[in-house]
Formats: C-alpha cells, sequence, structure tokens
C-alpha cells in the first residue's frame, strides 16, 4: 500500500513540478521557462517541426500538417482567427498554448540562426577556455622551465666556486712552496758561501 501511495504521489510531483499553460493561461513563467528549454536544445531552429513545441500532440500535428504548417515559425505566424479556428473547430485544445511558445520562441530563435547559433556560441567559449587552459599550461612550463634553469645555474655557480677556491689553494700552496724553496735557495747559497 505504501509502495502504491509513493508512486502516486511522485508522478503527481512530476505533473505539478512543470505544468505549463495547465490552467488554460499562459504566464510570464511560462515564457520564461520555454527561453531556459530552448537553451537547453541547441539543435532547434525557426524550421524545426511543430511537434517540438509545447503541449502540441498527436491530433494538433495531424491538423497542423493537414493546414501544410510544418515548422515552428509556420506556428507563430499564424493569427489569432486561425488559432480560435484551430482550437474550437478542429479540437486542438491546447492550440492557443501551442501558438504562443511559437511567438515566445520565435524571436530568440531568428537571432540565434542569425549570430551563427548557439553551437558557434558555444564553440567560441569552448576556444576561449581553451586558449584560457593553453596559456596557463605554457604559464606553468614557463616557471617549470625558469625553476630548472635557476637550479642549473645555482649548480654551475656552485661548480665554479669550488673550482677557483679549489685553483686559489692551488696557487696558494704553489706560492708557499716557490717560497719555501726561495727560503731554502738562499739558506743553501748562504751556508755555501759561510764555508769556505
Amino acid at each position: 500500500m505504501r509502495r502504491i501511495t509513493a508512486f502516486c504521489l511522485k508522478s503527481l510531483a512530476a505533473t505539478c513540478a512543470r505544468s505549463i499553460a495547465t490552467g488554460g493561461r499562459v504566464t510570464n513563467e511560462d515564457r520564461r521557462w520555454w527561453l531556459i528549454h530552448l537553451e537547453c536544445a541547441p539543435d532547434v531552429t525557426p524550421g524545426t517541426f511543430v511537434a517540438w513545441l509545447d503541449c502540441c500532440g498527436t491530433h494538433t500535428t495531424k491538423k497542423l500538417i493537414e493546414r501544410n504548417i510544418w515548422t515552428i515559425e509556420q506556428v507563430a505566424q499564424l493569427d489569432s482567427d486561425q488559432v480560435d479556428e484551430l482550437k474550437y473547430r478542429e479540437g486542438c485544445l491546447k492550440m492557443d498554448v501551442v501558438w504562443e511558445h511559437a511567438r515566445t520562441i520565435l524571436i530568440p530563435l531568428q537571432q540565434r540562426e542569425a549570430t551563427g547559433g548557439v553551437e558557434s556560441e558555444l564553440q567560441s567559449r569552448i576556444l576561449e577556455l581553451r586558449k584560457k587552459r593553453e596559456l596557463e599550461r605554457k604559464r606553468e612550463e614557463l616557471l617549470k622551465e625558469r625553476a630548472n634553469i635557476n637550479e642549473q645555474r645555482e649548480a654551475t655557480l656552485r661548480k665554479l666556486r669550488e673550482a677557483i677556491a679549489a685553483k686559489k689553494a692551488a696557487i696558494l700552496q704553489k706560492k708557499q712552496e716557490m717560497a719555501e724553496d726561495a727560503d731554502n735557495k738562499k739558506d743553501n747559497s748562504t751556508a755555501s758561501s759561510s764555508s769556505p
């Protein structure tokens, strides 16, 4: 019993979550939802088939096709007399909602088509993000390169300092040896000159 109740509540919540124009009047909230839905559908154009429109069921679609109305743009171009005729004479009960939906989204669709569509906008955003990531990657590479160069310079400077210190020590040692040799020669020459 609980499962049946839970299922009924879930289905009731699903129908209440987004009931567009179920009361018979189209509100601004309905129009906002249609525009949001349109943003989520980049492949929709003014030439998209009428069945994409809200509340456009099989009967309404059939009656529109009988009148040679196939696209969203054609539905939006209907006048109110034609809509009333479809609604009351042909039995398309939600035709006013279908018509209002088409009229609401037609201008954004035409703007999208004129600017190259959502795909081109998305592609330009993707390209911007890729460029940004590429720049960040290059920046990281440059920082790593600079760090490596700095480490190599430090290592080279350390080796040079050690080599210079070793050469200085070798030169000092040679000087000391030469000084000792010179002192020894002096001592030897003085010793040889003092003993005749």
